[in-house]
């Protein structure tokens, strides 16, 4: 059963895009942010930096594993992780336009769809973030710490007026 899941910070997070390099040198064997299956939106409101690393959420009911019209995506039974059978997969990017977190892409090299994989199990992008922005946590320790930005978010929103 696929007790651990992702969480990141985004408080934590300082954009050093470290996650990407060595995702994408795992999974291809190159250094090349275009192929990793974490990415780092960097937005700049107001003069504020934030970055935001997304993967693929795991969704439970996965509209890119629905709209496959070859089967090739499936769940890894330990760790959860959406596993793509390349040699299913015909590159028709029905999965990437499903996705409603962009976190699925197509490698145009080979002609197949990829994304996070979890690294069965041991997340490369955990290991070597900086900051400790993205951990690999047992799921129920994620939803607390979701609930607990939320209150906290709420609280400060309460007393000033303004989200934090």
């Amino acid at each position: 059963m696929v007790d651990r899941a992702i969480a990141i910070d985004y408080d934590k997070c300082v954009g050093c895009r470290i996650c990407e390099i060595v995702c994408s040198l795992r999974n291809t064997g190159e250094i090349n942010p275009a192929k990793s299956r974490i990415r780092v939106v960097r937005f700049e409101p107001e003069g504020n930096a934030l970055s935001f690393p997304f993967m693929c959420m795991k969704c439970v009911e996965a509209p890119c594993k629905s709209i496959c019209p070859t089967g090739a995506i499936s769940d890894d039974p330990i760790t959860g992780a959406r596993l793509i059978d390349t040699d299913k997969c015909i590159g028709c990017s029905a999965c990437v336009y499903a996705c409603p977190f962009g976190a699925i892409s197509i490698d145009r090299v080979p002609g197949v769809a990829f994304t996070c994989n979890l690294c069965g199990g041991d997340p490369t992008c955990v290991q070597f973030c900086p900051r400790d922005a993205i951990q690999y946590l047992d799921r129920n320790e994620v939803s607390i710490r979701l609930a607990r930005s939320r209150l906290e978010n709420y609280v400060t929103f309460a007393n000033t007026g303004t989200e934090s």
